[in-house]
């Protein structure tokens, strides 16, 4: 079971192919029309109306192809997610493991500062923001006055 919106898609699309390729078999070419399928073709073929075995055989090979492209998108993703997650974060020799409280600890603001300190551009709206507030709060003065 799924609840990823993708595996409805592929399904149609499996079942959408494999009723096209049925009807090109029966199609005809009319010059008027390009290709046509008669409605009497799709009935005498037994398309709509065949075998429960081959209908059931067919419906399950879509679900099951549908469900795999899926699934293996999936996994694929977690194992990326987890190697990802090993080597930079849970595992032994992980870059991360290097900051440690201690050595957090030891670093100076500059330090800090370049490690995890807001952008440039982050510092500069800040204080722009700021000096505005306090222009505000200062006319707010004035005017209540």
């Amino acid at each position: 079971m799924t609840m990823n919106h993708y595996f409805a898609d592929n399904l149609e699309k499996s079942r959408s192919a494999r009723m096209k390729a049925t009807m090109e078999k029966m199609a005809t070419w009319d010059p008027n029309q390009g290709k046509v399928v008669k409605l009497d073709a799709i009935l005498n073929q037994g398309v709509t109306t065949g075998s429960n075995l081959k209908h059931t055989v067919d419906d399950l090979h879509d679900i099951l192809h549908s469900y795999y492209k899926v699934a293996r998108k999936r996994f694929v993703d977690i194992v990326c997610m987890q190697a990802a997650d090993y080597f930079l974060v849970t595992g032994h020799d992980a870059p991360i493991k290097v900051f440690s409280p201690k050595f957090v600890s030891e670093l100076t603001n500059e330090q800090l500062e370049a490690i995890a300190g807001e952008d440039l551009v982050s510092k500069r709206k800040r204080e722009d923001l700021k000096r505005k507030i306090e222009n505000l709060e200062s006319g707010k003065k004035i005017a209540l006055s």
